[in-house]
């Protein structure tokens, strides 16, 4: 019996470490229920011709916004070659022309967007078509799974089209508690919390990409993943490591990034080698969202630091597993150090993987069955 296809637009083209690993793991999930392929879109917000364009814009000065532009390009050159053979290897893709421009559209087929920030307005420079599905018919089964608005609270400008979109959906789950909110301000409701798919396919999948990598041997470390720029995370995670006795390893995507005596710089390393750093780190200090999920799932001991933006989704999922203990920027003075707290109870944490997991195979399957069409 031939399989039902599903088509997935998710967030494939910004090449990071969480995109592309949380794609994966959707396809993980969603081959339990069909035969998964996922739309090849490229937002133009992330080509190159946009970059040089932005950092023109930026500057009064011609020339020092194409300096500007050539510096960004060498990291995205770099990026490119590590993130789109991994996106090659693992996703079976299909072309976005349909989904951009509209086109025929099997009426058998399942459209799906997510997970991630598919709608985020910032991110994507206003509302995405694709992320949408605006050109899918809406005889077809439209659903989301998992997205993130990235935020609690849409625009004012944003909110009638939004609504408008998604009220032309078959079923709709968000990867927040604080999006299931935003859909009832709109007048949407029926709305579930489903959580990324990084949480809810489990950990052999990722063990297994880890044992692609070198291995992680000598003295414990803590693990430093930091997106945005700042001194309070890099402090507070040299000091941790001077107190537990540990090195210090840090994934860093700039060649010119200067580190802290005595710490070791892991400068672009594949998504192989990212996941085995997180298996085998003593502790993880983050800003992440995906590396806060990573070290739930490796059971590490983590630290989390507000990011500038977008924080409520870090929020919600250290909530969820009871772990707002483990958000540092919260503390009043001077957080205490990771190897003085309390231990985690694993136990209880895996348990709340099994709830979510069952709770979101069990919508899906009456989404997506036959019967449930």
């Amino acid at each position: 019996m031939k399989k039902t296809e599903i088509y997935v637009a998710t967030i494939i083209d910004s090449y990071n470490y969480g995109t592309v690993l949380q794609a994966v793991a959707t396809r993980g999930v969603l081959d339990k229920f069909g035969d998964t392929k996922f739309v090849d879109y490229r937002r133009a917000y992330w080509t190159n011709a946009e970059l040089v364009k932005r950092c023109i814009r930026r500057t009064s000065n011609p020339i020092k916004g194409m300096l500007s532009a050539a510096s960004q390009m060498s990291n995205r050159i770099i990026s490119h070659r590590i993130f789109r053979p991994f996106v090659e290897r693992h996703l079976p893709l299909c072309p976005s022309g349909n989904f951009e421009n509209g086109g025929d559209f099997s009426k058998d087929a399942i459209y799906c967007v997510g997970s991630d920030q598919t709608w985020n307005y910032e991110c994507n420079e206003g509302i995405d078509p694709v992320f949408f599905l605006k050109n899918v018919p809406d005889e077809c089964i439209k659903i989301s799974y998992a997205a993130s608005f990235g935020r609690s609270e849409l625009l004012e400008e944003e909110k009638a089209e939004v609504a408008g979109l998604l009220q032309r959906f078959t079923a709709i789950s968000l990867r927040e508690p604080s999006g299931v909110k935003v859909l009832e301000s709109m007048g949407i409701t029926g709305g579930v919390v489903i959580h990324d798919p990084v949480l809810l396919c489990g950990r052999n999948m990722f063990e297994r990409l880890a044992e692609q990598a070198r291995q992680n041997n000598g003295k414990p470390y803590v693990l430093v993943y930091q997106l945005n720029k700042g001194q309070t995370l890099l402090a507070y995670a040299d000091k941790l490591a001077k107190t537990a006795g540990c090195n210090v390893v840090k994934i860093s995507l700039d060649w010119k990034e200067r580190l802290p005596e005595g710490w070791r710089k892991e400068l672009f390393p594949s998504v192989e080698r990212w996941v085995s750093l997180f298996r085998d780190a003593s502790y993880v200090v983050t800003d992440s969202f995906h590396g806060t999920c990573f070290s739930l799932l490796f059971h590490k001991s983590l630290g989390v630091f507000d990011p500038p933006k977008y924080s409520v989704r870090l929020h919600d999922v250290l909530r969820d597993f009871d772990m707002m203990r483990r958000l540092l920027s919260a503390y009043d003075g001077e957080p205490p150090l990771l190897s003085s707290m309390e231990e985690v109870d694993w136990d209880v944490v895996d348990n709340q993987f099994v709830q979510y997991q069952e709770y979101a195979y069990g919508w899906l399957q009456e989404v997506l069955s036959s019967d449930g069409r």
